[in-house]
């Protein structure tokens, strides 16, 4: 069944910054979000110029408000009509929600999601339709088109305005959006964005190769060297008066330097050396177990 939401002039929308009194409320976005959002924006209908789906996640109450945890969505069937309305699938949204739901209790609809940043009438009405589930609904808007190469990702909370106990107003204000990743996904993004040179990949679509080792040790190594460097060089243009210190990063470098045990030289290159010896004898066992087995297969070929 297809419902198309008619207009609703009595509750008129519109955009205005957050309050500043009231609860704090915090979007926490995983990657495979964003990801799923460009996914289905690159496989949209060719007739469709914007796409909007549901955000699937968790709310936890903390001492300062509210945190969302979104951590999947899945697209939502609808399309926009000539009159300035829109074509919401109802029954695919119920099932959809559903199965979700069956696969992770722990989860539930808690926003929606839309490439398209002007926030319109058409917002309002996917956020009647959500609250029936969910009764104070997040959207999250991103920008698929790039603008000036950059991914925009910005998130919105609907707070009612009215008087004599009604509603008459529903203001979007813009609340404070995190990108956040477990280690796992970490590891993922680390693996895309590092594994294999533009020149090895034939496509931006080709699966990333993951680093051997080695590799991941030498790249963490020089990244490490890299942010010594970066550091050193702005404490020294604070000590030569040439940069301004504030007290946060001088925080973040004390805690940084606090959390480093203190090693003898010799005793850190030890351990190190042995460190490394492991991680190559376990690559040299890795690589004779390999030979050993396509060997054996080649043998089993050979015999039959």
């Amino acid at each position: 069944e297809m419902a198309a939401s008619p207009p609703l002039p009595s509750k008129p929308f519109f955009l205005a910054p957050p309050s500043k009194d009231g609860e704090q409320i915090v979007l926490k976005v995983h990657p495979l979000v964003v990801f799923s959002i460009l996914d289905h924006y690159k496989r949209r209908d060719p007739k469709q110029e914007h796409v909007i789906g549901i955000l699937m996640g968790e709310v936890n109450i903390t001492p300062q408000g509210k945190e969302y945890q979104i951590k999947n969505c899945f697209q939502q069937e609808s399309m926009e009509h000539k009159g300035g309305g829109l074509i919401f699938d109802v029954n695919y949204y119920q099932k959809m929600a559903t199965l979700q739901k069956k696969l992770n209790p722990k989860e539930s609809v808690i926003g929606w999601y839309a490439t398209d940043t002007q926030l319109d009438i058409i917002s309002y009405e996917v956020y009647s339709i959500i609250r029936k589930n969910f009764v104070e609904p997040v959207h999250l808007v991103v920008d698929a088109s790039l603008r000036d190469s950059r991914l925009s990702v910005d998130g919105y909370a609907v707070k009612k305005m009215g008087f004599g106990g009604k509603a008459r107003l529903c203001q979007f204000g813009r609340v404070k959006t995190e990108l956040t990743a477990s280690e796992a996904a970490k590891i993922a993004l680390g693996a895309v964005t590092t594994g294999g040179t533009d020149s090895e990949r034939k496509s931006p679509f080709t699966p990333a190769t993951m680093l051997s080792e080695m590799e991941n040790l030498t790249y963490s190594l020089r990244e490490l060297l890299h942010l010594l460097d970066t550091v050193s060089e702005y404490v020294d243009q604070v000590v030569a008066g040439k940069e301004r210190s504030t007290p946060e990063i001088g925080s973040a470098i004390k805690d940084a330097l606090a959390a480093i045990p203190r090693i003898d030289m010799e005793m850190f290159t030890r351990m190190f050396n042995q460190k490394t010896e492991n991680m190559l004898m376990i690559l040299y066992l890795t690589n004779i177990i390999r030979t050993q087995v396509t060997l054996t297969n080649r043998i089993y070929e050979v015999l039959d």
